[in-house]
């Protein structure tokens, strides 16, 4: 076996990766170029890599440096030739290229979520391809692409492959514009995340054989994982596999969407991370019997974390086991007792998740549990009252909600307790906030008078509350004095937001209530939609906020756009009471526009 002698010319590589950038930013190769011929030389430039002639060695080696990134996908498959001439001269050839992964025409929000992507460790990598991933519209999935065609990990290609599966349902085919995208951005990619994406279009058209065939693409990957840590990972395995038990299911093949599903039960290891994981989508596709038998086989971790034996409790509900179910709560409950911080802190983040089920009745009892055991005023306790009273709005329950927080007020008077703040919010904030839910249990009983007198008190005590100033500004008949009053404290709160903003252009939060106030009342909608986007931007994995963006669409008379915007946000989070009344309501609208 001979070895590298001389290095390509690397005015010559610098000119050839220019070139190749051009192509790539220009949307692919020129229209008359066949791809099938292109790689056919490509292989065969490869392989003589390794003939036994220099000469002819090094002329293939210039030829590929020549055509830069359309070589990528057939010199990473030769990194590992059998042949080491052939590897060792693939991998100096892809180290002598480097990816501009953007380009001038990508809008400033992915340009922003791929800033020093070059720079990043793995886990900094893939927390810009989930930014990228959850940007609005699409927006992402082009940059997406280019990381699936050029990022030399082939654990990170495959990661963002599976970010871009992730962006369409999960028994449905990509939709025309997403397929349609795809085919642009990915050209012909040999990377296996690009194949799998080239798959996935197929269930448009003949959803049984493109089954089979992704039941093949699943086979391959798990091989690659056995053979090779570097190449796959359990969870990018665990993504195939759950794809292909949701068309299984969709095609009404229940018996072996089982025995998909005891094979991610398989690949399990135990982590904490990755078996919650586990559970959780087990739950979404209300596989009840496999939570307990994953239950079985991780006794000990379900033992000792709370989440794990609440969703145990969940799947014996559903099977009819009620008494079965609440041991099983009370076992959870039991977990983390005592006043110290840290177990109240565990108590809160176990409610909160519990809210996020669904599960209401078993995070009532967590909320209370923190209520009843930890100190009058301390942070937590007054964290637990505000949870659980936000709950109970969310609900539509807001006599429970108003009077969660007036047991707080009344044990901030009871015990004499005087602070600046309670758990980050002022005295005026938390009275403000029981009042307002006092005034929405009142308008919804039709009581205008009691409506007005609680909002009134509400804005004595915080004049800049968003959600009090909305709901002033939707009472009906108002006097022109009462409404310029509400006008100018609207205006008043919008600058604040702004002056916040300026103060702090990374913070999301004050992006998101500036859009959610003039979407909810009137002022600069563009500007509001901006802002509501830039809050995703900052923060994409919040449902809320796309809850915000859908109205901002709807305030712009834009009511597919709401429509849309609200399904992301139910589906971010499915049993938040507000967002889905809000999605029927923008349905509704839409409907009767004829839109």
């Amino acid at each position: 076996m001979q070895h590298l002698h001389k290095a390509v010319s690397r005015p010559i590589a610098r000119f050839a990766l220019i070139l190749a950038m051009l192509t790539i930013a220009a949307g692919g190769l020129p229209a008359d170029d066949k791809p099938a011929k292109l790689d056919q030389k490509i292989d065969r430039l490869i392989e003589q890599l390794g003939n036994a002639d220099y000469h002819v060695r090094q002329q293939a080696h210039d030829e590929l440096a020549k055509l830069g990134f359309e070589a990528f996908d057939a010199l990473t498959v030769a990194q590992t030739h059998e042949d080491l001439e052939i590897a060792a001269r693939a991998k100096y050839l892809l180290r002598l290229m480097r990816v501009q992964w953007t380009i001038e025409s990508d809008p400033p929000e992915v340009k922003k979520c791929l800033e020093k992507y070059e720079f990043r460790d793995t886990g900094g990598r893939l927390l810009q391809m989930r930014k990228l991933a959850a940007l609005p519209d699409g927006m992402g999935t082009p940059a997406l692409c280019r990381l699936v065609r050029f990022e030399l990990s082939a654990v990170l290609s495959k990661y963002a492959a599976i970010q871009i599966l992730g962006q369409q349902p999960p028994d449905a085919p990509p939709e025309a514009e997403l397929a349609a995208a795809l085919k642009k951005n990915l050209g012909h990619s040999r990377q296996p995340g690009a194949q799998w994406l080239f798959a996935c279009l197929k269930f448009r058209d003949d959803p049984e054989k493109a089954l089979a065939a992704w039941s093949k693409l699943v086979e391959e990957e798990q091989a690659t994982l056995h053979r090779s840590a570097e190449q796959s990972r359990g969870e990018i395995v665990a993504a195939l596999i759950r794809y292909q038990i949701n068309w299984l299911s969709k095609l009404g093949r229940k018996d072996e969407s089982l025995t998909a599903m005891r094979k991610l039960i398989d690949l399990e290891r135990g982590d904490p991370e990755s078996l919650a994981e586990l559970v959780k989508w087990l739950v979404e596709e209300k596989a009840w019997g496999l939570v307990s038998e994953v239950a079985t086989r991780f006794a000990s971790r379900f033992a000792r974390d709370p989440k794990l034996l609440y969703t145990l409790a969940q799947a014996y509900k559903v099977q009819g086991k009620d008494v079965l179910a609440e041991e099983t709560a009370r076992q959870a409950l039991g977990l983390h007792p005592g006043p110290r911080a840290e177990q109240l802190v565990a108590h809160l983040m176990t409610a909160y998740n519990l809210r996020q089920q669904g599960l209401f009745q078993w995070a009532e009892q967590e909320y209370r549990h923190v209520i009843a055991t930890g100190a009058a005023g301390h942070n937590y306790t007054v964290t637990a009252h505000y949870g659980l009273s936000e709950m109970f709005h969310d609900q539509g329950k807001d006599l429970p909600a108003a009077q969660v927080l007036d047991e707080a007020v009344q044990n901030f008077e009871k015990n004499k307790i005087v602070k600046k703040e309670y758990a980050g919010r002022t005295l005026n904030e938390v009275r403000s906030r029981m009042d307002f839910f006092f005034a929405c249990h009142w308008g919804e009983k039709g009581n205008r008078a009691r409506q007005r007198e609680h909002l009134d008190k509400a804005l004595e005590t915080e004049p800049g509350d968003i959600d009090v100033l909305i709901a002033c500004y939707r009472l009906p008949d108002p006097t022109p004095e009462y409404r310029k009053k509400i006008l100018d404290l609207i205006n008043k709160a919008a600058a604040a937001q702004r002056a916040q903003i300026a103060g702090n252009p990374d913070e999301s939060t004050s992006y998101n209530q500036f859009a959610w106030l003039i979407a909810n009342t009137e002022g600069d909608f563009d500007q509001a939609l901006a802002y509501s986007k830039k809050s995703i931007e900052l923060k994409p994995d919040y449902g809320g906020y796309y809850d915000t963006l859908a109205h901002c669409y709807f305030a712009k008379g834009d009511y597919a756009g709401a429509v849309k915007n609200q399904v992301k946000a139910a589906e971010m989070d499915p049993h938040s009471g507000q967002i889905l009344r809000q999605l029927e309501f923008f349905r509704k609208t839409l409907k009767e526009k004829g839109m």
